[in-house]
């Protein structure tokens, strides 16, 4: 037996107290007196005595009193349980695009799933497995278990998606749970080597054998002009060569599931080219193909929408009527776009919702328009785009022409700017035009995403330009090559990576509704949409997306366009593996204390209630 509080025998004072209490109680005797012996005869003696009387109740309250003293000092008995102390396995499995290669019979991810499977056969009856996926972000797949049946069915029903990979956040996710296990090891699953140091109960598996043989689509660019007709528009389809040896390749390309084409193209290892489509004749969905296959068949596809032709509408809030007039001359004359045209006086926010782009000439609103907008020399003292300075008399002289943008302009630096602003970028819009003064150079044009929505300034004002006459046809080719870029149903709009979220606005959508969304592999996902805009996640598998809203249809795709996971790496030689160190099982004894107090208590309570019954029976007894 032993206590807890030691402190509570402090308490033991007390009893003394109690002593003297009964030290100076009277004793209660009967004396007889004779009634002819005066009371002052009587000695003080024979009527008080020098010591208490000692009775049951004196014991009692002791008794009582000792035992309240020990219940404060909470006396317990000892015993003794021992046990196991298992392992914490945190299992880190690489499901991104690239395990899908094929090693012999067999991809690396299933030789991944046979890995994760040996680690579940070999656990402890006290072990526990907490499994993560790692592609384009880590995915906790469960909690902590020991049920090996539960961890075996989870491994087996995983799959590899055509997404890239996210190695450093997925290992920053696993150390973190490593460090709060006392016992625990993380083993990373993988194809993907490592070069940070990791701790020595972290155990990487590279499941990269010597499989290189790959062609990959990386890239697949389609140019739809709104202005031009289907016939026009081209598509570039982009080839990297990741193989050792040289390669031959059929590229295939189809509309809506019929052949339009097919190319032979011959790369030498390392080589990358670019292979144009021609014979698009109407809308709808463009693939391209590999063949024949090779080892990792999910870059052997890519795939675009070819968008339907269609009117865009416009809101132009301008005053200056030159400018106007050049906007009609461009409506006229392209008959792919509609101007609506107010005055900055008449401009409310509420306008945009019935239009597709909006346009502001010289004139900034207090709060960004709720869709793609381009601003023409906006004032100095406009709320959103910080302007330094302006000069007289500038000219071009530094643009990417690999820009949307800036697509097919040529001979920029022969045109001279009146008069010229000179912007400032930030964080969301960045410079795609510089310009020259006198003095010196400064960014003339910005572009850029802001809350969601594609922004263009120019600082510079399209009106000091004839856009009628030839030398000035850079600067119309420029305006509509931003208006195209502006378009929300531009292909780009509705061309993502895999694992990339697409975002889509919603018209007219002010409660929650059912939404569903049709998935390449012929899946049907049902989302609750609350809000606008609506942001889908799930995009890990390559292909067309259908989103259903009612009788409204929305397509977009998503490609890999991956170099990374294109290009397979070999497994490392033996020697560059870590050393690992496995976490071990152990026993362990554990004392329990077991408290007495409530038993105590119960003690008290029945001496204080034999002391009062006792106490009763004596008044009693006094009274008769």
């Amino acid at each position: 037996m032993g206590i807890i509080n030691p402190l509570a025998l402090a308490y033991l004072p007390l009893v003394g107290l109690l002593v003297l209490i009964y030290f100076f109680r009277r004793k209660r005797k009967t004396i007889p007196v004779p009634s002819f012996i005066p009371w002052r005869t009587l000695r003080q003696d024979t009527v008080r005595t020098k010591l208490f009387l000692v009775d049951v109740l004196f014991f009692l309250q002791l008794i009582a009193l000792l035992l309240l003293i020990f219940f404060l000092a909470r006396p317990y008995l000892p015993s003794f349980t021992s046990g196991i102390i298992g392992k914490d396995i945190i299992l880190l499995i690489d499901t991104s695009a690239s395990m899908q290669t094929l090693e012999g019979d067999r991809t690396r991810f299933q030789l991944a799933q046979e890995e994760a499977l040996e680690l579940v056969d070999g656990m402890g009856i006290s072990d526990r497995m907490q499994i993560i996926t790692m592609h384009t972000r880590p995915q906790i797949v469960s909690e902590s278990s020991g049920n090996k049946d539960e961890l075996r069915e989870l491994i087996r029903g995983l799959e590899s998606i055509d997404t890239g990979t996210n190695m450093e956040e997925a290992l920053n996710l696993g150390m973190s749970l490593l460090k709060h296990l006392g016992n625990g090891e993380l083993h990373v699953l993988t194809d993907t080597e490592h070069s940070s140091q990791m701790d020595d109960n972290v155990r990487f598996v590279n499941l990269a054998g010597s499989s290189r043989d790959n062609v990959a689509i990386t890239g697949l660019d389609v140019y739809q002009d709104m202005f031009k007709e289907y016939r026009e528009r081209e598509a570039y389809v982009t080839l990297q060569n990741f193989s050792d040896d040289p390669k031959t390749v059929l590229v295939k390309s189809y509309l809506n599931q019929e052949p339009i084409a097919e190319q032979v193209v011959e790369l030498i290892p390392g080589e990358y080219k670019t292979v144009r489509i021609q014979g698009i004749m109407g809308p709808g969905l463009l693939r391209a193909e590999l063949a024949p296959g090779d080892a990792l068949g999910a870059d052997n596809n890519a795939y675009a929408i070819i968008r339907h032709k269609k009117t865009l509408h416009a809101l132009v809030v301008a005053e200056e009527q030159l400018f106007v007039e050049e906007m009609r001359r461009i409506e006229n004359a392209t008959g792919q776009l509609k101007f609506s045209v107010v005055p900055p006086a008449a401009y409310s926010p509420d306008m945009v919702k019935d239009y597709d782009i909006t346009i502001f000439h010289h004139y900034v609103p207090q709060e960004y328009p709720d869709m793609n907008a381009l601003f023409i020399f906006p004032p100095k003292d406009n709320a959103f785009f910080p302007v330094t300075g302006w000069t007289r008399g500038a000219g071009f002289i530094d643009w990417d022409s690999s820009n949307p943008i800036l697509r097919h302009l040529d001979y920029m630096e022969d045109l001279w700017i009146y008069k010229a602003l000179h912007l400032e970028p930030g964080e969301d819009l960045k410079t795609f035009v510089m310009a020259a003064g006198t003095e010196e150079d400064f960014p003339l044009a910005l572009a850029g995403t802001v809350e969601g929505k594609r922004v263009v300034v120019l600082g510079f004002d399209v009106a000091d330009f004839n856009l009628s006459k030839a030398k000035n046809l850079p600067v119309l080719i420029m305006l509509l090559n931003i208006i195209q870029w502006l378009d929300p149903y531009s292909a780009g709009a509705y061309q993502i990576k895999t694992g990339e979220p697409f975002i889509v606005n919603l018209e007219d959508q002010q409660e929650t509704k059912e939404i569903t969304l049709l998935t390449p592999e012929g899946k049907t996902v049902n989302i609750n949409a609350a809000g606008n805009p609506l942001v889908i996640t799930d995009t890990y598998s390559s292909g067309e997306y259908v989103l259903r809203n009612g009788e409204t249809e929305t397509r977009f795709v998503a490609n890999l366009f991956d170099v990374e996971e294109s290009n397979l790496k070999s497994a490392p030689s033996p020697q560059k593996r870590m050393e690992f160190r496995a976490a071990e099982t152990s026993t362990y004894i554990e004392e329990k204390k077991k408290e007495l107090g409530r038993y105590i208590l119960a003690f008290v309570a029945l001496l204080l209630l034999a002391e009062w019954i006792l106490y009763c029976l004596r008044a009693r007894a006094a009274v008769t």
